[in-house]
């Protein structure tokens, strides 16, 4: 064999490396991005799973089991949160939709079944006043109130918030 048939054969196996090495990155960042993907899935998830157990509630505790004459009636905006008999890690012992004001727990991933990381998920509630299209945190109590649920992982980059408002009805 020439030297420059040798040439040839080196500046071949250069190429493949290079080209097997890019195949290799590109492999990794698609399989990083597919997991970052399958975390914020799940965090969705978790976060409207919560949204939708808070808006199935009571409006206040003063509404569980009867109507409020007027807005003074419902809990106060400083009070809002679990009272007597209830847990604020617990979801069963919630009665009413302020009762995720301060509520957090940790959700374990479950590596036998399927991936999954460990998760945060906390809330927050409060009365908010609508005006237009713009909603602003209210002090006092209003017939709007507002849930911001946030999940969050180590395995994730961002932490996840989701928002929705709930309104006090009632019709004779």
């Amino acid at each position: 064999m020439g030297l420059g048939q040798t040439m040839m054969s080196v500046l071949a196996m250069g190429m493949l490396a290079t080209v097997l090495l890019t195949v290799n990155t590109n492999s990794g960042d698609c399989n990083q991005a597919v997991q970052m993907s399958e975390y914020r899935i799940m965090a969705a998830s978790l976060a409207t799973s919560t949204l939708e157990r808070a808006t199935g509630l009571a409006f206040d505790e003063a509404t569980v089991s009867s109507d409020v004459p007027g807005v003074s009636s419902l809990t106060a905006a400083n009070a809002l949160g679990v009272e007597t008999g209830e847990t604020d890690s617990l979801e069963n012992t919630f009665d009413d939709f302020d009762d995720y004001a301060h509520f957090h727990k940790m959700v374990k991933g479950d590596t036998v079944f399927f991936r999954s990381a460990d998760f945060y998920v906390w809330s927050w509630v409060d009365y908010v006043t609508i005006l237009g299209d713009s909603v602003s945190h209210a002090t006092t109590q209003t017939y709007n109130k507002r849930i911001m649920v946030y999940v969050t992982s180590p395995y994730m980059n961002d932490t996840l918030r989701y928002s929705t408002l709930y309104s006090y009805w009632y019709f004779r």
